[in-house]
């Protein structure tokens, strides 16, 4: 379950577990542009699913409180042992309103637990982590 939103607009600081559904649910109905980010985010997973992405985390303000985010930003755990190929690399990059990192375990370690964690103003802030997906 996706816990309440903090007094910042924020979740709880964090990777809180989330299936589609429920980020759907929760992040992607309210508003016509949420709308058409869900169904980027149903696009970006089912190119993750043929590319050997491990893990798919969403952060920015699609998960925020805020009616009409800007962008989803998205880091993607790749496989060392299943590299994406050069136009799996190049449809996931060009997905529209999706920021994407594809990186490697450290990576991934450094924007889940760093550079997402907390916003501009240092902020603590919490994550989406896609579940059930693969």
């Amino acid at each position: 379950m996706i816990p309440p939103f903090t007094d910042s607009g924020y979740l709880p600081p964090g990777v809180h577990p989330a299936t589609l559904v429920e980020i759907e649910a929760r992040f992607g109905q309210s508003s016509e542009l949420r709308r058409v980010q869900m169904e980027s985010i149903r696009w970006m997973i089912d190119l993750a699913r043929r590319a050997g992405i491990q893990r798919i985390v969403l952060n920015g303000s699609f998960v925020t409180d805020i009616m009409d985010p800007n962008d989803v930003d998205c880091v993607l755990l790749v496989s060392e042992d299943f590299p994406l190929s050069a136009t799996d690399e190049s449809t996931l990059r060009s997905l529209p309103f999706l920021e994407i990192a594809l990186v490697g375990q450290v990576d991934f370690d450094e924007f889940t637990n760093v550079f997402f964690a907390s916003d501009r103003f240092r902020v603590p802030k919490g994550l989406i982590e896609v579940i059930q997906w693969s």
